[in-house]
């Protein structure tokens, strides 16, 4: 369990880590290229693709949930059955989003444009491609999901490195400032299609599972008790699209969209946090589901409890240090384009925002393994929209800061009551949870951000490698203080075991 476990979490590490590396050389030549409004432009349309993946209706988890479900029974029947069930569907949504967008490439393109010109055809192009690269989307997430389901996330990975990569490579080549919207959109949009091809043959060969996209295995019974389950997880979808993606919709509608980038390069770069916690948990969701198909109740605690352990203490320090760095970072990487004190309150207040739902970073995953996640069905909408309105209110009163402060609110108020949703299934008390998995880390995070906020006081990051220095310097404070303070005897020695490859007790430690 563990060693596969520990090979899809790395593998997603590595994805990460390739993304965050290309972003920060690619994203200041795309604004470049691109020009303040089509950048802008782009990430607007991106986040209307976002809303629009709410019409999978939750079936992206869906799948994944039940790919290892029967994975875990040995239904191979069943498998195939869920596999033709949901690629029929999906087709289906990725035709219907599709033709939405060549309908507004052929009737309405002028909306997109900067000011009245001549440049209708570019963006007839670009909305023409968009709809290309949302047809092929939709269904390659059932094949996605089906690996994750069966916990095979370095397939897929490997796929997703190669692409980011590529497409960067031919932008660097061939972007030019006239070229720069349609080529990156082309190329996503093949990519996409590359990635439905190869992601369909890689559940194929036996060892994987033999999975076939024989579409006459469609059954509406199979399609309608997924929706069922899935209903669950669109609706706390749909909250997270509008939480994630309204802001620069609504500073595109309500300020331009040259205004877009000012919000989402600090965003981009504080979501980085965000991107690690999720990537480092992603594959326990169909852990979650294996075991407790399994009867497995006492062993999910165990490594619920000291997972979120560790993670809250990676979260923790990221979120302190994002927050002391990034600013002075930013005025590098972007070579002075953004206004300082703008750029620092959006950062400390995103990373409120990322920081404080993820101390508790496998409610969603565990609940819904268990089918218990209907509490996020409850609760998410009533803050995304609470989200959304303040965000509208802040942004028109104090300008695109106001998109941040819109944010924060409404996850102080959630945040604990999925906590205590988690808790009462996991058979602990809040109190507990608090005292074993987010105290321990508040010393050590204090700690090393003491060191690093005197570091940019008294040194000045002024440079990448005073920032890197910083960065390191930090982290190695927090790893020592972290090791020596808040992991206890028997968690080292269990840690140090699995490093070790040596024999230890069936799970890891924790309360009986």
């Amino acid at each position: 369990m563990l060693k596969r476990l520990l090979i899809n979490t790395g593998s997603n590490v590595v994805q990460l880590v390739v993304s965050m590396v290309v972003t920060f050389l690619m994203a200041p030549f795309y604004l470049e290229m691109m020009g303040h409004h089509d950048y802008g432009l782009r990430e607007m349309v991106l986040a209307l693709i976002g809303y629009m993946g709410m019409m999978d209706l939750g079936m992206r988890p869906t799948v994944s949930r039940f790919a290892s479900m029967h994975n875990a029974h040995g239904d191979r029947e069943q498998l195939i059955r869920v596999y033709a069930s949901s690629l029929v569907f999906m087709i289906a949504i990725g035709i219907l989003l599709a033709l939405f967008f060549w309908l507004w490439a052929l009737w309405f393109p002028s909306i997109l444009l900067e000011q009245d010109g001549s440049e209708t055809r570019k963006y007839t192009l670009f909305l023409m491609i968009i709809g290309i690269q949302v047809m092929f989307a939709f269904p390659r997430f059932v094949s996605e999901s089906f690996l994750e389901g069966l916990q095979r996330y370095y397939l897929k990975n490997v796929i997703n490195i190669t692409g980011t990569v590529g497409i960067s490579v031919l932008s660097y080549l061939y972007m030019t400032p006239a070229n720069a919207l349609l080529l990156f959109t082309g190329l996503s949009a093949a990519f996409a299609l590359i990635k439905l091809i190869l992601f369909s043959l890689m559940l194929t060969p036996g060892r994987v599972g033999a999975i076939y996209p024989d579409l006459r295995e469609f059954r509406w019974p199979q399609l309608r008790e997924m929706l069922q389950f899935g209903s669950k997880s669109f609706i706390q979808g749909a909250a997270q699209k509008i939480e994630t993606m309204s802001d620069r919709l609504v500073i595109g509608a309500l300020l331009g969209p040259s205004m877009v980038p000012i919000y989402t390069i600090p965003f981009t770069l504080v979501g980085y946090v965000n991107s690690i916690t999720m990537t480092l948990s992603h594959a326990f969701m169909p852990l979650f589901s294996d075991l407790n198909a399994r009867g497995q109740a006492h062993r999910i605690k165990r490594v619920y409890l000291l997972s979120s352990k560790v993670l809250v203490g990676l979260v923790l320090p990221m979120g302190l240090g994002v927050s002391l760095v990034g600013t002075p970072f930013i005025e590098i990487w972007m070579k002075g384009q953004f206004d300082p004190e703008t750029v620092n309150a959006i950062i400390v207040l995103i990373a409120l925002y990322i920081v404080v739902p993820k101390l508790n970073p496998f409610a969603s995953r565990y609940l819904t393994a268990i089918n218990e996640h209907g509490i996020f069905a409850r609760v998410a909408p009533i803050a995304a929209l609470a989200n959304l309105g303040l965000s509208v209110w802040a942004v028109t009163e104090i300008g695109v800061i106001g998109a941040a402060l819109g944010s924060v609110f409404p996850v102080f108020v959630v945040t604990p009551i999925f906590l205590r949703k988690a808790c009462h299934h996991l058979g602990i008390t809040m109190s507990q949870y608090v005292r074993r998995c987010l105290l321990p880390a508040v010393i050590p995070t204090l700690i090393m951000g003491a060191v690093v906020l005197w570091l940019r006081v008294e040194w000045g990051l002024t440079g990448y490698g005073r920032i890197v220095a910083a960065i390191l310097l930090g982290a190695a404070i927090y790893g020592l203080a972290f090791w020596g303070l808040a992991m206890n005897r028997d968690e080292r020695q269990w840690l140090v075991a699995r490093i070790r490859r040596q024999p230890v007790s069936d799970g890891p430690p924790g309360d009986d």
